[in-house]
């Protein structure tokens, strides 16, 4: 039935390419406990292993054995499994396994009977059962594994491994060798390291001679589904010229990260070179200018939602940043895996940024503020006392991650909502000072209107800057000290566009019209993001986000939280539009505005990929979440003028030598993540 001569090929190829290339984690040692391997079985599920890695210790240390593991309860093993993520799923399978244990008077499946009747009797946890504890030849069949012999045997569309008897048939019939523990190794090292989801190193296998996949010449895609990741080690390549180092929080899709990089596309009526010489770098195309490049470099940024993580790695890979820097967990969750003695932050950061959790202090939401009913993960608190780790107070989490780090300067950046709630400002400003026991010299914030830096759009943002007292030049800290700052000293953009801004030099607002030149309808488009938008129909002016937009002023505020209520590009004089002419004479349909339309309004580049396909009916990210994910975020544009005027400051602030810290730490040339193995 099987070509015994390949399989004989496969297995002798790989088991001589993992002497060399194997990985090394504390499941594979020579001294690991049966108990110790099963439950890291189960860990590794859907789990990069380097991150299980991490994780091992502290696990193992709280519940040594298995006597310790049975005395626990569901509560406790969610909040210790908790940063690792899928904590409730994990949770459940190990408590059943616990009171499986439990009605068998502590003892464990002595056979394959007891096996297939216990609560260990799952494809991958039996299969490992098997392998480590009866000694027997099983295959350890997962995602990983599948993909490797599927695209050297028969390359075909993916199927659920736990349904797919064939596949598990045939697997077992490769893993038939002496040498199976070690076989099983192999495959899953080389699925990590060679035989890769996407982009895989076909060229340089040691089995593309005789592999069905690479001499089809399969095509791959170029998205992929991350799996959970605690790589935070890992930073990008040294750029000399960015010698200053960024950890980003609340990073969303990387608005705030996108302005303190630079390099990006806007239109040129964005802007003011008679304000702002030093900010083209060129000119792209009859309207659009590339932006210089800052000294600023992301090496570490964080989200809880994974379409954010999707749109940040789908753009920033391709300015040559790997995706292990960014980080699918709860702020709340980094700094307890940093008291458990986790590496989670780069060491020597210079700023730490974060546009913490803004729903709560929103003229357009339920205005909880410090009392929200949400907590750290975006879901409804279990009780009704606000705690440190509910949304409303995860700034203090922020502060956190500046004691841990110390950087020289910090940025957060909330809505202006925030300061018309009692006190909130106030209290929000002297927490923030007393970040390294008052090591921060915390700033009056100031509210920016982002209409007033060529961004077209009614947004306003609340801006807190801290700096580290001990960092600072004498003459620095005693002028910032000062209720009023000199301009030479002011950390704070000048306006360089007339919304509400007045002075001399000023362009006038960037127009929507303006903005919207040359793109194209839905229909006639092959962008995904302008193809694809909400299609909710006109439900009365009563309702929030039923109007149309004014082409010749700048647009309305782009809400996260519309629920596909987005405000129209143009609607029927039934309705009350007023752009008839589109509808009247150039036959255009009445419709919202586009994820691509909201993202230009932003200010994000043409090329950010928001809205991204996957097969014919889905989505790796959806139109919904691109709005969502939009509408989180701080203006490109606007955080730009922020990081240019840091950029501007930092010599009269700090040390002429003190250029930063990114050349004292490891790249990811020192640092391979890995998955799961």
């Amino acid at each position: 039935m099987y070509d015994q001569y390949e399989i004989r090929f496969f297995r002798s190829v790989l088991l001589n390419w993992f002497k060399t290339h194997k990985r090394d984690f504390p499941w594979r040692s020579s001294t690991v406990t049966a108990y110790e391997i099963i439950l890291s079985e189960i860990l590794l599920q859907k789990t990069k292993a380097q991150t299980v890695a991490k994780f091992f210790s502290i696990f193992f240390m709280r519940f040594p054995d298995w006597e310790a593991l049975c005395s626990t309860n569901i509560q406790e093993l969610e909040e210790i499994l908790h940063p690792l993520g899928l904590y409730k799923h994990r949770a459940k399978r190990i408590h059943r396994i616990i009171q499986d244990l439990v009605k068998r008077n502590g003892i464990l499946p002595r056979n394959l009977n007891e096996l297939h009747e216990s609560n260990f009797n799952t494809l991958y946890v039996s299969n490992a059962y098997e392998l480590f504890v009866f000694k027997n030849r099983s295959a350890l069949l997962d995602v990983n594994m599948a993909r490797v012999l599927t695209r050297f045997f028969f390359p075909r569309e993916a199927k659920d491994v736990r349904l797919d008897k064939e596949l598990q048939n045939f697997a077992k019939n490769v893993l038939n060798v002496r040498a199976c523990k070690e076989l099983n190794w192999s495959i899953l090292d080389f699925a990590a390291l060679i035989c890769k989801s996407t982009k895989p190193k076909c060229v340089e296998c040691p089995l593309n001679s005789k592999c069905a996949y690479y001499n089809k010449q399969q095509p791959t895609d170029d998205y992929e589904e991350q799996q959970l990741s605690m790589s935070y080690e890992i930073l990008p390549d040294i750029n000399p010229a960015k010698p200053l180092k960024v950890l980003s929080l609340f990073s969303g899709c990387g608005g705030m990260d996108l302005g303190f990089e630079g390099n990006f596309i806007v239109h040129e009526d964005s802007v003011n070179e008679v304000l702002n010489p030093d900010f083209i770098q060129r000119k792209v195309d009859e309207h659009h200018v590339l932006l210089n490049p800052t000294k600023f470099q992301t090496v570490f940024a964080n989200d809880i939602l994974e379409e954010a993580q999707k749109a940040w790695v789908s753009y920033f890979r391709k300015k040559g940043y790997p995706s292990e820097i960014y980080h699918v967990n709860s702020i709340v969750d980094l700094v307890k895996l940093h008291k458990l003695g986790v590496k989670i932050f780069p060491d020597q950061v210079d700023i730490v940024t974060g546009g913490f959790p803004c729903q709560d202090f929103s003229l357009s939401g339920l205005r909880n503020g410090f009392n929200s009913h949400k907590d750290h993960l975006g879901k409804i608190a279990r009780t009704d006392v606000a705690t440190y780790e509910t949304r409303g107070q995860l700034y203090m989490w922020l502060k956190e991650v500046v004691e841990i780090t110390k950087p020289k300067i910090f940025i957060a950046e909330n809505v202006k909502g925030l300061v018309n709630l009692a006190n909130v400002k106030e209290i929000i400003q002297n927490d923030f000072a007393k970040a390294n026991e008052n090591g921060y010299l915390v700033l009056n914030p100031m509210v920016l209107h982002a209409a007033d830096f060529g961004v077209p759009q009614s947004r306003e943002r609340v801006i807190f800057i801290g700096i580290k007292k001990s960092a600072l030049l004498p003459e620095a800290l005693k002028e910032l000290s000062n209720d009023d700052i000199i301009k030479e000293y002011y950390p704070y953009p000048s306006s360089t566009h007339s919304f509400k801004a007045i002075g001399s030099n000023l362009k006038a607002p960037v127009k929507l019209r303006t903005m919207f030149e040359g793109l194209q309808e839905p229909e006639s488009s092959s962008d995904p993001s302008q193809k694809y938008y909400s299609k909710a129909k006109f439900m009365g002016k009563h309702c929030q986000g039923q109007t149309e937009i004014n082409l010749d002023s700048i647009g309305p505020t782009i809400r996260s939280e519309h629920h596909g209520n987005i405000e129209f590009r143009r609607l029927s004089k039934m309705n009350g539009g007023k752009i008839s002419v589109e509808i009247e004479k150039l036959g255009l349909r009445e419709r919202r505005l586009t994820p691509r339309e909201c993202a230009l309004i932003q200010t994000f580049p043409p090329d950010y990929e928001f809205v991204i396909p996957s097969g014919k009916a889905n989505f790796f990210i959806s139109p919904s979440s691109a709005y969502k994910l939009i509408g989180n975020a701080v203006p490109p544009l606007l955080a730009y003028h922020i990081a240019k005027r840091i950029e501007k400051v930092w010599s009269k602030y700090f040390k002429e030598s003190n250029h930063g810290n990114i050349n004292k730490s490891r790249t990811t040339k020192e640092i391979v993540s890995t998955t799961v193995g």
